[in-house]
């Protein structure tokens, strides 16, 4: 925490005790999407998918609506 937020925080703290309970919910909600915001995702690893897509056997077949083309 740096000195700057270490002044902030009692000071937010205080409005929000003295706000009503559903007030506090959203500010708490709030929070969570500056959060969101600011938190940074990582790229899926390899393999992660494994077993989570499949193909029918004849994938490779040609389609019958197509018949007429070949």
């Amino acid at each position: 925490m740096t000195n700057n937020a270490s002044l902030v925080l009692p000071f937010l703290y205080g409005k929000v005790e003295r706000l009503p309970a559903e007030m506090q919910k959203e500010v708490s909600l709030f929070a969570d999407f500056l959060l969101s915001k600011t938190s940074h995702t990582t790229s899926p690893k390899f393999g992660s998918l494994k077993g989570k897509i499949h193909l029918s056997d004849d994938f490779d077949a040609p389609l019958s609506d197509f018949k007429e083309y070949m």
